[in-house]
């Protein structure tokens, strides 16, 4: 069997050897049932009892307080744009978005289908490469929610404290990059949501914690688009992604058994600034985000021309190293440091990016250092 790829990609992220091979057991043969995961039925008791039990390991890991409900969702994090104004902004409504990165444009512009979305504030004219300062920020004082993407996954930024909000809101958060990578605060919420193909699993779920006092809509929408419809059938008003929900339970367990999201903060810590050393360090590598806003979880970086990043990707790919390209609309490269990525793939990337600046370095006109990064391509 050949040797496994260190992948860096977006998403879906590298799943861990050990749920690989659970999850393999189990597509044969799950529990007692005669039948493999994808064969089961949702509303079987092995089912009730493995999603319970999932609910539970997130529960405990992300530090849900009472007064919340989690859901499994389908559709992941990209419904969300659409459900979370759908059932909470009425056509009177105000709410404020902070667009700081493609994704987080895209939910605002969802949002607008139902209610006024005020920009609270946008770092679109630098590319999406910094965060807004507070002084950069204006709320709506009659807001009725605040939506932020805590880790923008396409140009490497990253909240390192949730926004303070005006008191008559309450906070939005799509964490899809970085929860289980840092502790959360989820009290400071009323609702979090996350796709499940970056530290949870693979694709096909959203996870969404909601204050239960949110889960009535503020319109009368149709059953599937409603919070409420899913909290009072348990996530299984339609029958639910069960593969999915099955990776999502063996990654909270392998999470669980790695020391929780604080030994993942650490750990998240410790291959960053690996990384970034390795592009600070060199007049190779150029980082693209405001070091002040620069995210753990996304790492983005350039090289002197596009035809180098190319020739960059196809040897790391030789070498077993592969998902550096960078966001669609931006092109030059990134390496994500999901939870799965250990620090033993994170060194061996560094190396490669010493070695690979050896042997190029001697074809540039001038020195890397006195160029500026490229836009996009």
């Amino acid at each position: 069997m050949p040797t496994r790829v260190r992948s860096f990609a977006p998403g879906p992220s590298i799943l861990p050897d050990d749920v690989l091979t659970e999850y393999q057991a189990g597509i044969e043969h799950y529990a007692d049932t005669g039948l493999g995961i994808l064969e089961l039925g949702h509303r079987s008791g092995q089912f009730e009892q493995l999603y319970n039990t999932t609910v539970e390991r997130l529960r405990a890991l992300i530090g849900v307080p009472d007064g919340y409900e989690l859901l499994l969702l389908p559709g992941g994090a990209r419904f969300q744009f659409t459900m979370l104004p759908a059932n909470h902004l009425g056509p009177d409504d105000v709410a404020d978005y902070l667009v700081t990165g493609h994704f987080a444009a895209a939910a605002a512009a969802e949002a607008a289908f139902y209610g006024y979305v005020n920009t609270a504030a946008s770092t679109q004219a630098d590319g999406y490469l910094r965060l807004p300062a507070p002084a950069e920020t204006s709320f709506t004082p009659t807001a009725r929610y605040v939506h932020y993407t805590s880790n923008n996954t396409e140009m490497g930024t990253q909240f390192k404290q949730p926004p303070g909000i005006p008191a008559s809101a309450w906070l939005a958060c799509d964490a899809s990059s970085d929860l289980l990578t840092r502790p959360f605060d989820i009290a400071r919420h009323g609702l979090v949501y996350a796709t499940s193909h970056k530290n949870l699993g693979t694709a096909g779920l959203a996870l969404v914690v909601i204050r239960t006092d949110l889960l009535e809509p503020v319109r009368q929408l149709p059953p599937f688009l409603s919070y409420l419809t899913h909290a009072q059938a348990g996530s299984r008003f339609n029958t639910p992604p069960i593969s999915a929900i099955f990776v999502l339970n063996l990654m909270a367990g392998w999470t669980m058994r790695q020391g929780g999201v604080k030994a993942m903060g650490t750990l998240s810590t410790t291959k960053s600034e690996l990384l970034y050393r390795a592009i600070d360090d060199s007049d190779f590598y150029v980082g693209l985000a405001d070091r002040d806003s620069r995210s753990k979880v996304n790492v983005t970086f350039a090289l002197p021309t596009a035809e180098l990043e190319d020739e960059f990707q196809a040897d790391a790919a030789q070498q077993g190293l592969v998902g550096l390209w960078g966001y669609r609309k931006v092109g030059h490269l990134r390496a994500s440091l999901f939870n799965a990525i250990s620090l033993d793939a994170v060194g061996q990337l560094v190396e490669f990016m010493a070695h690979f600046a050896r042997a190029k370095r001697r074809r540039l006109p001038r020195p890397v250092s006195s160029r500026r990064a490229r836009g996009p391509r």
